[in-house]
C-alpha cells in the first residue's frame, strides 16, 4: 500500500470531513422540515444515548490501533502490525457488543427519564447496533492510518455520509407517512425511528467498505504472513491488550467529557420543561415562545427538538470547519516541542489561534445579531420551530467562539505532553454547565441552556489558555523573557467581529437592503460584513496576516530540509 505524506493525508481527511459535514447538513435540514421540533426531539434523544456510549466504547480505538501499528511498521515488522489488528478485532468486537447490549438495556429507562414518555423509545433502540459496527470499523481505520494510508478512512467516511443522507431521509419519510407493523406511535416518532435506522445502516456501509478494502489487500497480507516470524518479533497478546487499553482510556475520557454538555442538556432541559409546564402552562409557552397550536403533551419535546435540531445544528457547523483548518499546523508544534524548540512551539500556538479566531469570532458575532434570519434561510417554512429556537441560537453564538478556540488549545496541550489537562479542564466546565442549567433554564428556557453553554466554554477556554501559557512559559520564557502574546491577537479580531456584526445588522435590518427578499438581503448583508471585517483587520493590525504567511514558509522550509536529508 502506497504511503502518504502528512500533507497528503491531512488534505485527504479534510476533504472527506468537509464532504461528510455537507452531507450531514443536507440530511439534517430536510429531516427537520419533515419531523418538526417534536420529531427532532425524539431523534436527538437517540443521539443523546449514542454519543456517550460512542465516546466510551469507540473513541480512541483508531488512535490506539494506529500508534503501535505505525511503530512496528516503521521498524519493518509488518507481521506484528497484522497481529495487532487481529487482537484489536477480538478485543473491540467484545467492547462493541457490550456497548450495544448496554444501549438496549438502558434504552427504555433512558427514554423515560429524559423525555418522560416512550415516544422516542423506538429511535433510541434502533441506534444500539451502531455502537458495535463503529467499534469494528474503527479497528480497520486505525490499522490503515498506522500504515500512513488515509484513503480507506476517507472513503469509508464519505460512504457513511452518503448512506446516512439517502437512507436516513428515505426511511424517515417512509416511516413517517406509513404506520408499518401497526406501531402505536405518532408519525414524528415513526419518522425519527426511520431516520435513526438510516444512521445505523450507514455505519454498516462504512464497515463493509473496510472489509472490501481488506479483500483488496489480501495478496499483500499473504506476502507478510510468509515472512519469517519468530516469537521475538511478534508482541504477546497480553502486551497488545495493555497497549490498546493504555492508549484508549485518555482519548475516551476526553471525548466523553466533550459530549457531556449535550448529555447535560438532555438530562436537565426536558425535566425542567416538564416542571415549568406543570407549574404554569401559559408562562412556559410565553418563555419558550411556543405557538399555541402545539399540544401541551408535545411541548417539552418540541422545545428541546427545536433547540437541538435547529440551534445546535447551526452552532456545530463552524467548529467543524475551524478544527480542520488548524489541523495542518498542530503536528509542527509536536515536532518543535520534541526537538526542544520552545519558541517555535509558541509561535505555532499563536498561528493556530489566529487562524481559528479569524473565522470563529466574526461568525459568532454575525450569528448573534442574525440568528433568526439564518434559521429562516436554512429552515424555511418551519416558523414555529424558528420562533422557539432563535433565542437559543443567539446565545449559543458566544459559545461558538469559545469552543472553536478551545479545541486547538487542547490539541496543543496534547502535542506538548499535557494530555491529562484537557479532561480536567472540561470537567470543571461541565460542573459550571450543570449548575447554570438548573438556575437559568427555569427563567429563560432554551436561552438559559445556551447561556450556560457559553459560560461553560468560556471557563474552559480561559483555563486551557492559562494551562498552555504556563507550560510554554516554564520551558521557554524564563530564559528568554519573551512574551507569548497568546491573547493579544484576539483584540483586533474582536473589534473587527463587532464591526462585522454591526454592519450585517444595519445592512439586513435597517438601511441598505430594506424591501429586498429575505434570502437575498441576508446574503448581501453577509458579504458586506465579510468585506468590513477584512478591512478592519488590515487597518487595525496586519501582523496576523504576516504570521499566516509564516505558516506557508515554514512548510516550505520543512520540505527542503527533508529533501536534503533524503
Amino acid at each position: 500500500m502506497k504511503k502518504q505524506s502528512f500533507l497528503q493525508a491531512s488534505l485527504l481527511l479534510t476533504v472527506s470531513a468537509v464532504f461528510a459535514k455537507l452531507c450531514g447538513a443536507l440530511f439534517k435540514l430536510p429531516l427537520t422540515n419533515l419531523l418538526g421540533g417534536t420529531g427532532m426531539g425524539y431523534f436527538s434523544c437517540a443521539y443523546g444515548l449514542f454519543l456517550p456510549l460512542y465516546a466510551v466504547f469507540v473513541t480512541g480505538i483508531s488512535t490506539a490501533v494506529a500508534k503501535p501499528v505505525a511503530d512496528f511498521a516503521g521498524r519493518g515488522n509488518l507481521p506484528a502490525a497484522l497481529r495487532i489488528r487481529h487482537v484489536a478485532r477480538i478485543f473491540c468486537a467484545g467492547m462493541g457488543l457490550a456497548g450495544t447490549v448496554l444501549a438496549i438495556v438502558l434504552a427504555k429507562s433512558f427514554t423515560l427519564r429524559t423525555s418522560g414518555s416512550l415516544d422516542a423509545y423506538p429511535a433510541v433502540l434502533a441506534i444500539a447496533p451502531a455502537v458495535f459496527l463503529c467499534c469494528l470499523t474503527a479497528v480497520e481505520r486505525g490499522y490503515y492510518e498506522g500504515l500512513c494510508s488515509m484513503t480507506p478512512t476517507a472513503v469509508s467516511q464519505g460512504m457513511e455520509a452518503v448512506t446516512k443522507l439517502i437512507s436516513g431521509l428515505f426511511l424517515g419519510k417512509l416511516f413517517y407517512n406509513l404506520n408499518y407493523l401497526n406501531l402505536n406511535f405518532s408519525p414524528e416518532s415513526r419518522g425519527a425511528l426511520g431516520a435513526v435506522l438510516g444512521v445505523t445502516l450507514s455505519t454498516l456501509t462504512g464497515y463493509l467498505w473496510m472489509i472490501f478494502q481488506n479483500f483488496m489487500q489480501k495478496n499483500q497480507n499473504k506476502n507478510l504472513k510468509n515472512q519469517d516470524i519468530t516469537p521475538d518479533n511478534l508482541p504477546a497478546d497480553r502486551e497488545i491488550f495493555k497497549i490498546l487499553i493504555r492508549l484508549m482510556i485518555p482519548a475516551a475520557l476526553g471525548a466523553l467529557v466533550t459530549n457531556l454538555t449535550s448529555l447535560v442538556d438532555l438530562m436537565t432541559m426536558m425535566r425542567c420543561f416538564q416542571n415549568m409546564l406543570a407549574e404554569n402552562i401559559t408562562g412556559f409557552y410565553q418563555k419558550a415562545c411556543i405557538s399555541s397550536e402545539i399540544p401541551v403533551r408535545d411541548a417539552p419535546a418540541f422545545v428541546y427538538g427545536s433547540f437541538m435540531g435547529l440551534s445546535v445544528t447551526v452552532f456545530n457547523l463552524v467548529p467543524s470547519l475551524t478544527n480542520m483548518l488548524a489541523k495542518g499546523v498542530l503536528p509542527c508544534t509536536a515536532q518543535a516541542w520534541a526537538a526542544g524548540d520552545r519558541k517555535s512551539a509558541a509561535n505555532y500556538a499563536r498561528q493556530v489561534l489566529i487562524l481559528t479566531g479569524m473565522l470563529a469570532i466574526p461568525a459568532g458575532c454575525g450569528i448573534f445579531v442574525l440568528a433568526e434570519p439564518v434559521l429562516e434561510f436554512l429552515f424555511a417554512g418551519r416558523d414555529a420551530e424558528i420562533l422557539t429556537a432563535s433565542a437559543g441560537l443567539r446565545w449559543l453564538a458566544p459559545a461558538l467562539i469559545f469552543l472553536c478556540l478551545a479545541f486547538p488549545v487542547f490539541s496543543l496541550l496534547q502535542a506538548i505532553g499535557k494530555e491529562h489537562l484537557p479532561v480536567q479542564i472540561m470537567l470543571a466546565g461541565i460542573v459550571v454547565k450543570i449548575l447554570l442549567n438548573f438556575l437559568l433554564i427555569p427563567e429563560f428556557c432554551t436561552a438559559g441552556a445556551a447561556i450556560s453553554t457559553s459560560v461553560c466554554y468560556l471557563v474552559i477556554l480561559i483555563l486551557a489558555i492559562l494551562a498552555l501559557r504556563k507550560a510554554l512559559y516554564e520551558k521557554s520564557d524564563k530564559k528568554t523573557g519573551e512574551n507569548l502574546h497568546l491573547v493579544k491577537p484576539f483584540f483586533s479580531q474582536i473589534w473587527g467581529g463587532i464591526l462585522c456584526a454591526g454592519s450585517a445588522w444595519v445592512c439586513y435590518d435597517r438601511l441598505l437592503f430594506h424591501g429586498i427578499h429575505q434570502k437575498i438581503s441576508l446574503m448581501l448583508a453577509i458579504l458586506c460584513a465579510v468585506l468590513i471585517y477584512i478591512l478592519v483587520l488590515f487597518l487595525s493590525s496586519q501582523k496576523e496576516f504576516k504570521e499566516l504567511k509564516e505558516i506557508r514558509e515554514s512548510g516550505k522550509i520543512r520540505k527542503s530540509r527533508q529533501a536534503k536529508t533524503n
